[in-house]
């Protein structure tokens, strides 16, 4: 068979399709494919290939010097293993490098097809298992060891585990960061190393809190680096030291400077001299609401709790937050204000008007839990006399039905007896003028009127005085209103009076005779103009729509 008529272009067109010359020992040419020499179909590439590969290993005497120095330059696979490893693998661990800055490859991790960063012939290539595979297998020994130097320039992890290597070059440096950042090496479960200096590089963003735990826990094996592990200070047993180091010299501190120990939810120690160094950021009052909420610390607490009753720690908050601060707060907000209806924004201020423990307390959102989700209902239900109390104090326990019977519904009345009808706008305020009771002042009932209509807002109440409110002209759809009482009157007395229904986008119904009162100030520009653009009052032109086009009506703008 000819070399340059046949066989070379045989073995471009394989290079070409499969991106690689290992010729399988059985591969013939295909008959009638096109893709390759006419010439060479049938022939045993494969068989030639091999044939090619016997002669080099005896020397490659008897190959031609022309064919051999073409063979080079394609480069031919004269030793598979090598030519997958120079042209494979190596590679693709550069690409990897300059890709992910490490060549920690997942065993899992296969070179993505049609991915504009890698060359197309590595595409597909399973490298994950390949790597894999040298470090447990030892496959490419030869060539590791030939190219060991660029191996380590980018950083592949060859002679060790990944395990034993990661241990040690960011496990144990990065240890040794936190216990000179933080004075210990108390390693909480949820701590990433951070992306910056003095924290060494290669363990940026590792979750050493998770390292930690399964190495407390064993399933990490830290035996074999004990020694190492306890010449850093390292702990063992989590719970004891953040209780015995942390948490308990912080609650003594606390009652210290702040004379109780009612440490709220929110509070963290500061990063101040007052407090030990190691307690810094310690998050207090998560910990208190977990040790009384879910039983944290309870070989500790159990061990301690005569000191944490001489500190004064509330077991109970609930119970102390309603005897000692919110009933207290209530009272005094009825004093003050003479009523109880606690705005939902309202927080104790720090006054003698107010006991110093209330200082601070977000009575409005305390109020709403009440109403909302049952908050401290132990100790509403259980004793009689603060219910009464309250309910002397004018505690509004229905909220909604309070503000319909007291606010919502007088305004409506005093609206309609103003402005002779109940089309309240969106933006309308109760104002704070003798029309208008009290206890409706700045009741922003534009508001509440669009959440009866679109939210069904006040259902209970709505359906109790469904008539009263039809008696006050109430719009239940307000479009199919505006639409039949103002916009399709307001169109047909422009065409009447101009003849054409062209109206400007500016234009306002003016207020005069030649327009019916209800109609004064409607904007109906704008009204076209919506109806154009966004789709208004889609319902009611579909259903009008012969009227509209006798008046000339244009639907889209001209």
């Amino acid at each position: 068979m000819a070399w340059q008529k046949a066989v070379k272009p045989s073995l471009l067109t394989f290079l070409e399709l499969k991106k690689h010359l290992i010729v399988p020992v059985a591969f013939v040419v295909p008959h009638g494919d096109e893709a390759w020499p006419r010439v060479a179909w049938g022939y045993p590439l494969g068989k030639h290939a091999m044939w090619l590969r016997k002669k080099w290993r005896e020397g490659g005497d008897r190959i031609d010097p022309t064919q051999r120095k073409e063979l080079d330059e394609m480069p031919f696979a004269w030793d598979p293993i090598q030519y997958k490893w120079d042209r494979f693998v190596l590679p693709a661990l550069r690409r990897f490098y300059e890709l992910n800055g490490h060549t920690d490859v997942a065993r899992e991790f296969v070179i993505p097809k049609t991915s504009a960063e890698w060359p197309e012939h590595l595409w597909g290539q399973r490298l994950g298992f390949k790597v894999m595979n040298i470090r447990k297998r030892g496959d490419f020994a030869k060539q590791v060891e030939a190219d060991k130097d660029e191996l380590e320039r980018v950083h592949f992890c060859h002679d060790s585990t990944l395990y034993e290597r990661n241990w040690r070059e960011k496990v144990i440096p990065a240890l040794r960061v936190f216990r000179q950042e933080f004075g210990h090496c108390n390693v909480s479960s949820g701590f990433t190393v951070p992306s910056h200096l003095p924290w060494p590089e290669a363990a940026w963003e590792m979750n050493l809190g998770y390292i930690v735990q399964m190495t407390r826990g064993g399933s990490i094996s830290g035996n074999q680096h004990k020694r190492e592990l306890e010449e850093l200070g390292f702990v063992w047993d989590f719970y004891e030291f953040e209780w015995s180091e942390r948490i308990m010299p912080a609650l003594e501190i606390f009652h210290r400077l702040e004379g109780h120990c009612r440490v709220p939810n929110s509070f963290v120690v500061p990063s101040d001299d007052n407090w030990l160094k190691v307690s810094w950021d310690l998050k207090l009052g998560n910990v208190i609401s977990g040790i009384r909420s879910k039983g944290c610390y309870s070989t500790q607490i159990s061990r301690d709790k005569t000191r944490l009753e001489e500190l004064g720690f509330v077991w109970d908050f609930y119970e102390f937050e309603w005897s000692e601060r919110i009933m207290p707060a209530l009272e005094t907000f009825h004093r003050l204000e003479g009523h109880c209806r606690v705005p939902n924004s309202f927080v104790v201020p720090s006054d003698d008007n107010w006991l110093k423990v209330s200082w601070d307390l977000k009575l409005g959102n305390v109020v709403r839990g009440i109403r909302s989700k049952g908050s401290y209902s132990t100790q509403i239900s259980r004793d009689k006399t603060r219910l009464e109390e309250l309910e002397e104090l004018g505690f509004v326990w229905d909220f909604y039905e309070f503000e319909w019977s007291e606010r919502i519904m007088p305004a409506l009345e005093t609206f309609h007896r103003l402005e002779g009808h109940c089309r309240v706008p969106n933006s309308f305020v109760v104002p704070s003028d003798d029309n208008w009771l009290k206890v409706s002042w700045d009741l922003k009932l534009g508001n509440v009127v669009r959440g009866i209509r679109s939210k069904g807002s006040y259902s209970t109440q709505i359906s109790r005085d469904k008539t009263r409110l039809e008696e006050l002209g109430f719009v239940w759809d307000f479009n199919e209103y505006e639409w039949s009482e103002r916009v399709m009157p307001a169109l047909e007395s422009f065409h009447r009076l101009e003849g054409h229904c062209r109206v400007p986008k500016s234009f306002v119904v003016p207020s005069d005779e030649n327009w019916p009162i209800a109609l004064w100030g409607l904007k109906i520009g704008n009204v076209v103009s919506g109806i154009r653009s966004k789709g208004c009052y889609s319902t009611q032109i579909s259903r009008n729509r012969t009227r509209l086009e006798e008046l000339g009506f244009q639907f889209r703008k001209p």
